[in-house]
């Protein structure tokens, strides 16, 4: 089993169903979906590091590229050990972003702070400085037009959901 028909399953599951990745947004949509979801404690074994956007895989996005209508097709078949707890989880997390799920302007505030949270305050730190530090690293999200309730909206799900 490959991990493009793995990464596959899990998307079928999310009903993200397979990957159209000629725009840009669906690109950014599956990088941040696949780090929130590796964070929430399932691994696909994609690595992520800082990028322009916020956390990035370039193993992942080759990954996306590779997928193809048979290996997506194939993927239907794979039944994980564990399949409904596997299952459950997923569902959980789609759950957890509701309407967000959707959402690529949040999925980008959601990942990025999680990864600064993570990464440069070790999970300890309150809202106003993670808000510094993320506009300070990303200031193009000033161009957002509701960035302070994204800002505000993330920050919540971060502490609501660990």
């Amino acid at each position: 089993m490959s991990k493009e028909e793995i990464l596959s399953r899990v998307l079928d599951i999310l009903e993200l169903f397979k990957p159209d990745m000629s725009e840009f947004n669906n690109r950014l949509k599956f990088q941040k979906i696949i780090y929130l979801l590796q964070s929430s404690g399932l691994s696909l074994g994609y690595a992520f590091n800082w990028y322009v956007r916020g956390p990035y895989s370039p193993d992942l996005a080759q990954s996306l590229f590779s997928i193809d209508d048979s290996i997506f097709q194939k993927s239907k078949e794979i039944r994980f050990k564990d399949h409904e707890t596997i299952v459950q989880k997923l569902n959980e997390f789609r759950g957890k972003l509701g309407p967000k799920f959707d959402d690529v302007e949040y999925l980008e505030v959601l990942a990025s702070m999680h990864y600064i949270w993570k990464v440069t305050f070790d999970g300890n730190v309150d809202k106003q400085k993670l808000r510094e530090r993320l506009l300070l690293a990303k200031p193009s999200l000033y161009d957002f037009s509701n960035i302070n309730q994204l800002i505000d909206n993330a920050y919540d799900d971060l502490t609501n959901y660990n």
